[in-house]
């Protein structure tokens, strides 16, 4: 029951908060990104194939003896949250959330901190995973996002171990609470001190910010298999 509600929710949430727009030609457009050109309109009634509007929700459909479902992808004990891989750029109703390449090494040189600092692994065995994120402001009011993450984030490896970020002097963050406008993005970056051995899994990140969205925004879930491999 807790699973419908979240998807009826999911769903009409993402109805509200997006841009939809019908164009001529049988097109639908989800946020300005074209989702489907499938759309027939039949007696003052528009229909869309359900395989695209769970795509363009980032969610799965399935035919079950219950007829057709759309659902969350990803185990039952996953975070909930909006899905996706390497170089999307997820939305989830108040943030755009990109994990736009991932480094994986024994050094890394902070480029968004302005110290230029070196970075190794701890302990020495381990190996650095380097996550460069962007945030974008999706609100129509400013607010304050707390770098480098909220509480629920974390890497996820083959052998269900999970890694939290960095916090202490050493992240890669131009700032601890980046003020954004409208429209605007914050760059950084996610260091992860993960063993050498971990095969990576899924990135699940948290947007820590100020407002009244802070409590029901869903989290972002990025696959991670063979990055900065």
């Amino acid at each position: 029951m807790r699973h419908r509600v979240w998807l009826t929710g999911v769903i009409l949430a993402s109805i509200v908060t997006l841009t939809w727009a019908l164009q001529a030609g049988g097109k639908l457009f989800v946020n300005g990104n074209l989702a489907s050109s499938g759309v027939i309109e039949r007696n003052g009634v528009t229909y869309v194939p359900i395989k695209d509007v769970a795509k363009a929700l980032n969610l799965t459909v399935a035919k079950t003896s219950r007829g057709w479902e759309i659902s969350q992808s990803g185990g039952a004990t996953a975070v909930e949250g909006v899905n996706g891989k390497i170089g999307d750029v997820l939305w989830n109703g108040y943030f755009r959330f990109q994990v736009v390449k991932v480094i994986r090494g024994k050094e890394y040189t902070n480029q968004f901190s302005g110290d230029n600092q070196k970075v190794t692994p701890y302990p020495e065995d381990n190996d650095l995973v380097i996550a460069i994120c962007r945030i974008k402001n999706g609100l129509k009011e400013k607010v304050t996002v707390f770098l480098p993450a909220g509480e629920v984030t974390g890497l996820t490896d083959d052998k269900e171990r999970s890694i939290a970020p960095r916090n202490g002097l050493s992240i890669d963050c131009p700032t601890r609470g980046a003020e954004l406008l409208p429209g605007a993005a914050v760059d950084f970056a996610l260091t992860f001190d993960v063993p050498h051995d971990a095969k990576l899994k899924d990135l699940v990140y948290q947007v820590y910010s100020t407002g009244p969205q802070a409590s029901g925004e869903k989290k972002f879930r990025v696959a991670m298999a063979n990055a900065g491999s």
